[in-house]
């Protein structure tokens, strides 16, 4: 397991089976998150003007964390500080087709952005964002590893 894997491990290790296994994970958002949160930060600086989160598209969180298993996708919801809370959604590999990374962009003047797709047997994309760039490799990579092709 990769150091980035330990704010998941708590919430993962909750509800894996005992032959389950973490095999990667990352800190996950819905499109335009990091960039909506760098105007919000300047506003808030500015005018003083606090934002809370609300659910985004089809009832996810904005913010989250994702893990693979050797059996599943699993999102989270991604407290304050960033661990991994309550699980919102999980994914058996059967379901999967595959991952991709699709572009980079910048969310603020320093934050690079690594956009990426799961996409299910079904045709129907899950489009999400993160900073972390390798986690998104290994969570990519990960998965790809896993579905059957």
């Amino acid at each position: 397991m990769a150091a980035r894997d330990w704010v998941v491990k708590k919430a993962a290790s909750k509800i894996m089976g005992p032959d389950e296994r973490l095999v990667a994970s990352c800190m996950a958002n819905l499109p335009g998150t990091l960039k909506r949160e760098g105007y919000y930060a300047a506003l808030q600086n500015v005018v003083g003007i606090r934002f809370v989160d609300v659910a985004g598209d089809g009832g996810l969180p904005p913010k989250m964390n994702i893990a693979v298993t050797d059996r599943r996708v699993l999102l989270f919801e991604q407290s304050m500080v960033g661990f991994a809370k309550d699980l919102v959604a999980e994914i058996p590999i059967a379901q999967i087709a595959g991952a991709r990374v699709t572009d980079t962009s910048r969310a603020q003047v320093s934050i690079k952005v690594q956009n990426f797709v799961i996409t299910f047997t079904n045709g129907t994309d899950l489009e999400l964002e993160s900073a972390d760039k390798g986690g998104v490799n290994n969570l990519v990579g990960a998965i790809n590893g896993r579905v059957r092709h």
